[in-house]
């Protein structure tokens, strides 16, 4: 067996995880009563278990059966809108790091999953961007709940996630 495609197997089912972590800040907004936040955070859901799923296709259209494993409980608790943020952006840096091992060892083991893994390292970038992008402008509104609310209300414009454009897979 590929360890390349162990590795892949593995960040699809964290891909499904990063989906249970983000459904868990969304249910904290919600509690909040901030509809945008939520609007954001449930597109950030969809997102990953697109990624979790253009993961598993690649994977059968390799053939390599996928395994699934036990999704931990996500944190739920938080102190603020900013701690959540923070607490994505740690995230997605993770995913970053693993996704950049899986490409590093593609690059010596599977030509195939190299290339296909390239797209996840653009969509890191932005992902990591947006989030920095969302914990400055909490930083600089601070506990003015007024100005939280005009960001919320921006946020609650977001579109529906698009599926993306994975290499090699349609989903």
């Amino acid at each position: 067996m590929s360890n390349v495609l162990d590795l892949l197997n593995e960040q699809m089912n964290f891909e499904y995880e990063s989906a249970y972590i983000y459904k868990a800040m969304s249910a904290y907004t919600d509690d909040l009563d901030l509809d945008g936040f939520t609007k954001w955070l449930d597109i950030q859901v969809e997102e990953e278990i697109m990624h979790g799923e253009g993961m598993r296709k690649f994977l059968q259209s390799v053939g390599y059966k996928p395994h699934y494993k036990a999704i931990a409980e996500p944190k739920d608790d938080y102190s603020s809108v900013l701690e959540v943020l923070k607490t994505a952006l740690d995230h997605e840096k993770e995913v970053t790091r693993r996704i950049i091992e899986i490409s590093n060892a593609a690059r010596e083991e599977d030509a195939r999953v190299f290339s296909f893994i390239q797209w996840y390292i653009d969509e890191q970038v932005e992902e990591e961007e947006n989030f920095t992008k969302m914990i400055t402008r909490m930083e600089r509104v601070g506990d003015d709940w007024h100005s939280i609310y005009m960001l919320d209300q921006e946020l609650g414009q977001r579109g529906p996630a698009e599926s993306p454009d994975i290499p090699n897979v349609n989903l």
